[in-house]
Parts: C-alpha cells; sequence; structure tokens
C-alpha cells in the first residue's frame, strides 16, 4: 500500500479535476481558488446578469457559490460526496463588479455524512454577505474519476 505522504496534495487534484468538469461554475467564472482536505475557496465577480428586480445579487448566485465551496470541500477524500440538504443565511446585499469569495469548512465527518458550513464574504471591505451549511453524503463504492 503506498501512502501519499502530501494528503493535501490528492485533495487539490481531487477537487480540481472535479472543478474541470463544472459546467455551471466554468460558465459563471467561479474559480476554485485554493483547497486542502475538508476545505475549499472559490471566487465570483458579480456581473450584470447575477442582478434580482431589486438590483442586488440574487440569492441564487450566492447560494451556488457558498454550494460550489461546500461541493469541493466535502469531496477532498476520494469517495463521491453530494449534498443531502443545505440551507443559507442572506446577511447583506452584494452589488454588480463585486468579487465574492465563499469558503467552506468541514465541522464533521461521521461515517458517510459530512456537515460544512461556507462563510461568503466580500474581500475588498471583509463584509460577510451569507453564512451556508450544507450536509453531505457520501455514495458507497463511487470515487471521482
Amino acid at each position: 500500500m503506498v501512502i501519499d505522504p502530501d494528503p493535501s496534495s490528492a485533495s487539490r487534484s481531487q477537487a480540481h479535476a472535479l472543478h474541470a468538469r463544472d459546467l455551471t461554475c466554468q460558465t459563471l467564472g467561479i474559480a476554485l481558488t485554493d483547497v486542502a482536505p475538508g476545505w475549499a475557496s472559490v471566487e465570483m465577480r458579480v456581473t450584470k446578469s447575477m442582478m434580482n428586480g431589486h438590483g442586488k445579487t440574487h440569492g441564487g448566485y450566492l447560494f451556488l457559490l457558498a454550494d460550489a465551496a461546500f461541493a469541493y470541500a466535502c469531496n477532498t477524500y476520494g469517495p463521491v460526496a453530494v449534498a443531502q440538504s443545505a440551507q443559507v443565511a442572506f446577511l447583506r446585499p452584494a452589488e454588480v463588479g463585486d468579487v465574492l469569495v465563499a469558503e467552506a469548512e468541514e465541522r464533521s465527518r461521521i461515517g458517510l455524512h459530512g456537515i460544512y458550513d461556507a462563510t461568503v464574504r466580500r474581500p475588498s471591505d471583509d463584509v460577510v454577505v451569507a453564512e451556508f451549511r450544507g450536509h453531505s453524503v457520501i455514495l458507497p463504492g463511487r470515487r471521482t474519476p
């Protein structure tokens, strides 16, 4: 048996392979900026097409950004993990041109289940825009291609 001396290397490789196949993130310009076992960071610039009827970033895009960070964080171990449930709290609005960063971090991983928290913030002034909690489940026998 070969033991990887750097588990972060395998985590990065798995997350980047997942990101390369994620057409939604590619289309929206969501970049995977950093990853480690149980943790991931993604970034997105808000565009005019992401505005809702109130002239603010549509909550669906904020959820999607946090969900992407969650997906990469919970897929850093090898077996395929998917969302079982998730919720988000929208705290502040985001505007056209804002760069948003979502960082997801593992809180608990027991058996097939995991809990991850993601914070979406605007790094220009460190304002937290949204908080997200996702519950993951591993699909037995499935591994990330």
